[in-house]
């Protein structure tokens, strides 16, 4: 009985609009309505294989066999994103380490350019100090060299 009211309904609506002209334009609130029991009773509905009654083995069996292999993929699937997201992070770490190791060493080579102009420096101390005879036509460098040393 309910089909023949559905039929009733699409054939004969209770909402006519009129035809209009392309130049018009009709608004929402006179749009045809749908009903919503309409749409429930359309709608297709999927039946899960629950049965009442006893089940045999074989069903136990296909159910355990299910379960398993999705706890199995899942675990596999996630344990393959952990190895590429370790690979990526291994991989900016290495980077990272290459951009230090850089830098290291360039603060080694401007501490080797000082160090080496210090011990040029000192030699130049050393070799006025030792003659005395320098020691008075040399006083101004050597406290250029002192300061220049102990800064």
């Amino acid at each position: 009985m309910a089909d023949n009211t559905e039929e009733e309904n699409l054939d004969n609506p209770t909402n006519i609009q009129p035809e209009n002209s392309p130049d018009q334009i009709t608004p929402t609130a006179d749009a045809e309505t749908i009903n919503p029991n309409q749409e429930t009773e359309n709608m297709e509905v999927h039946h899960h294989a629950h049965r009442e009654g006893k089940k045999n083995w074989k069903s136990y069996f296909w159910e355990f066999l299910m379960l398993f292999l999705a706890v199995f993929c899942g675990f596999l699937a996630e344990y393959q994103l952990e190895h590429v997201i370790e690979h990526q992070r291994e991989k900016q770490y290495m980077q990272s380490l290459i951009a230090d190791l850089k830098n290291d060493q360039e603060v080694l080579f401007q501490h080797i350019v000082h160090v080496k102009s210090g011990i040029s420096m000192m030699d130049s101390m050393v070799n006025i100090l030792n003659s005395p005879s320098q020691i008075t036509d040399n006083t101004g460098k050597l406290y250029f060299l002192q300061d220049l040393h102990q800064g």
